[in-house]
């Protein structure tokens, strides 16, 4: 695994970077081009300069723009904090990171530099299967975002210079899952030794059951229309990683996300590779707090919602309105197991810069340096473990892997899928048992058959599962309940420090106000500068 990352690392800096000088000019005018594009070595140091395009640390943050966390600083970011509010315009800066033509050209240069090579087919087709793995992911994102886009095929063309319009998002999806069915079809089961991490045949038909997900929710949830197709292509993609058996649950949900985990685990499908003192993120600090860990660094940049932690349910399957053994002065207890692998929640013991473990105290009353709105403590008064190590003595060098497709997700896409059309299979049931199972929590066989209730059951696994890992805003723009949960603001605990801190009764802290505009927000606006630079991109509708 070492090896591999400092391949990325070196081929990234060698790769991209020298690529981002020549592919600002006519590529074929390069004699360095002529000279590199000849062994398979050169063409593995070119795949490997993909690998950085992958989503990594940063779908942490971008958990705020669903209902589970809040930006601390609004304008941070180039203007996420304002998507989050849904305050954002065309001219927001932060758009650009999605819209991401330069991704497109890289990948497809690559992939017409590689067509050209002679070199052990075996190989040639695995890094052309990893290359359209990303291509996919790259295309498939972008129209989750804005819709339509301009579709780029095959050779690599820059988008202004090309000046093309934007084609419809079922075409741009369609032309994706050509490319994930190739990835599928190239790629092998597994890697080892030094590859171990790369980008598999798991990977590519996790990516396909998600794709075919997402376009069957929009069909049914947004168009009113039968998607059963859609969703039986969903659950079988998903069969075929369940048939392969070489993944399962890890026991301890919070191993997951250490270190210790990374290419390490039962779980993890593919993660972006990380690197100690090499390839390194700081979510410790993000995460964190001020005045805690062992460094007393903590920026707490991003905060859970009140009601993201007030949905978990008790460990006898009800929610905290209705369970008599919810206890408002222990409101940790005989709850999900997740919620206290997940969050620095009110009085966790945390480790502190002098040595000792100590309460977590983040109400103003208490004067800490964690308090709300205090420089470092937040808006919400709860922060997250996950991908959090206070023992570091380096929490801005961390090296933990981000995952982007895990073992709990594909059960959850088939059980998601058949549900929808196949109510009564028994699989739905199975799936969601064995995610429940790890949590604590009790089965939901009396639910099946149930396909409202089920749905609302699979739905909360789904937001309590994947915290942080940037799936629920997707979810709830393709379930349509973004108009909903995005238009109440973001609470954090109660105002009354005296008030037994789980009573939700009381009057809470406002963390941020929050609107979503149903008749545009469903989409983002084509961001200006890409309109200024092609004057045959339209505008999303509303913008």
């Amino acid at each position: 695994m070492k090896k591999y990352s400092i391949y990325i690392m070196l081929a990234s800096a060698l790769i991209l970077g020298s690529c981002s000088d020549f592919l600002d000019r006519d590529p074929l005018s390069q004699a360095s081009e002529n000279t590199f594009w000849q062994t398979e070595a050169d063409a593995e140091k070119g795949i490997n300069a993909l690998y950085p395009l992958l989503p990594g640390e940063r779908d942490f943050w971008r958990d705020c723009e669903s209902d589970n966390s809040l930006m601390t600083n609004s304008w941070g970011e180039s203007g996420l904090g304002y998507i989050c509010q849904g305050i954002h315009n065309a001219a927001t800066g932060y758009l650009k990171e999605e819209w991401t033509y330069g991704d497109i050209y890289r990948i497809l240069y690559y992939l017409d530099k590689l067509n050209g090579m002679t070199i052990d087919e075996t190989k040639k087709q695995r890094f052309e299967g990893e290359a359209r793995f990303i291509l996919a992911l790259k295309y498939y994102r972008m129209t989750r975002h804005f819709g339509d886009i301009p579709l780029i095929k095959e050779k690599p063309i820059e988008l202004e210079n090309a000046a093309l319009p934007r084609s419809s998002k079922q075409e741009v999806l369609d032309y994706a899952l050509e490319n994930v069915n190739k990835a599928i079809e190239y790629l092998p089961d597994s890697y080892s030794g030094a590859n171990t991490g790369r980008i598999n045949k798991a990977a590519a038909l996790t990516l396909k059951a998600d794709m075919y997900l997402d376009m069957a929710s929009y069909k049914k949830f947004h168009n009113n229309q039968d998607a059963a197709d859609l969703w039986k292509e969903a659950a079988d993609a998903a069969q075929k990683v369940i048939d392969m058996n070489m993944y399962d649950l890890e026991e301890d949900f919070a191993y997951i996300f250490k270190s210790e985990a990374n290419n390490n685990n039962k779980e993890v499908i593919l993660a972006k590779q990380y690197l100690e003192d090499e390839i390194t993120h700081m979510l410790p600090i993000l995460c964190s707090p001020a005045g805690t860990g062992i460094t007393g660094q903590g920026w707490a940049s991003f905060c859970p919602t009140r009601q993201l932690v007030d949905s978990y349910e008790m460990t006898n399957g009800e929610s905290i309105y209705e369970s008599k053994e919810y206890d408002m002065n222990n409101p940790w207890e005989n709850r999900d197991a997740r919620l206290k692998k997940t969050f620095f929640l009110p009085g966790y013991e945390c480790l502190r810069p002098n040595g000792k473990y100590e309460p977590y105290m983040p109400h103003p009353a208490f004067n800490n340096p964690e308090r709300i709105n205090n420089e470092g403590g937040g808006i919400t008064g709860y922060m997250y473990l996950k991908y959090n190590d206070q023992t570091l003595a380096k929490p801005a060098n961390s090296w933990t892997n981000f995952s982007l497709y895990r073992y709990a997700e594909v059960l959850l896409i088939q059980a998601e899928a058949l549900n929808e059309y196949d109510p009564g299979n028994a699989k739905i049931a199975t799936n969601v048992n064995k995610v429940r199972t790890r949590a604590g929590l009790p089965s939901v066989d009396k639910l099946l058959g149930n396909q409202e209730q089920m749905r609302e059951k699979i739905r909360g696994e789904r937001r309590h599962e994947f915290v942080a890992e940037h799936k629920r805003y997707f979810d709830i723009l393709r379930w349509k309940t973004a108009e909903k949960v995005l238009n109440e603001p973001g609470y954090g605990i109660n105002k009354d420090e005296k008030a037994a801190i789980g009573d939700y009764t009381q009057e809470k802290f406002l963390g941020q106000n929050r609107t979503f505009d149903s008749s545009k927000h469903y989409l983002w606006p084509i961001p200006q500068n890409a309109r200024d630079n092609n004057p045959n991109l339209t505008q999303n509708p509303n913008w």
